[in-house]
């Protein structure tokens, strides 16, 4: 898998695009920050309730938010292809899910749980990173901070919230966890 991001002065993370295996096809597949306004990076589980909790929300926010690339990247060691595939195939996301081996990108990020969510702007600096929402059951959640964060840019604000808590399942790195 080839990412290309680096970091900032600040040591924020950054990226433009993302080069890895899609989950679904098998193929490579490139998701490009720079010919949108940005680009949403969603880390997701197949066995965690409250990655799952959250899928509707996702789906909602990509057919809304077309202004903006969204990529989905599993990075659970503990959750092989004959346990990701069907999922993911059965979640149906507009967008691609890229299997994220070795979890590089979950590292290099400091994604911690399922689901964490990055916004990059379209120069790659990254303008929201955590949760989707402040609760484990998106639906009992009273704030949706990838939403909001949308919302604020798609409106050409600045995003009012640029971290949320991440609250669900840690992401299994295997013998390197690291959090």
């Amino acid at each position: 898998m080839a990412l290309a991001f680096s970091l900032s002065a600040s040591a924020a993370p950054q990226t433009k695009n993302l080069e890895g295996k899609n989950l679904l096809t098998g193929g490579n597949v490139e998701v490009n920050a720079s010919n949108k306004r940005g680009m949403v990076v969603i880390f997701l589980s197949a066995k965690c309730p409250c990655s799952n909790s959250h899928n509707i929300e996702i789906r909602d926010l990509a057919q809304t938010y077309k202004e903006f690339s969204f990529v989905a990247i599993h990075s659970n060691t503990d959750e092989g292809k004959d346990l990701s595939q069907p999922y993911f195939e059965k979640a149906a996301f507009p967008f691609p899910v890229i299997e994220d081996d070795k979890s590089k990108l979950a590292d290099h990020l400091q994604a911690s749980k399922t689901p964490h969510a990055y916004i990059f702007a379209s120069n790659g600096e990254a303008l929201y990173e955590g949760g989707v929402s402040n609760s484990k059951d998106c639906a009992k959640a009273d704030r949706k901070f990838l939403r909001e964060a949308l919302e604020d840019l798609h409106a050409g604000r600045a995003v009012r919230t640029r971290e949320g808590r991440t609250l669900g399942c840690a992401i299994s790195r295997g013998d390197k966890n690291v959090w």
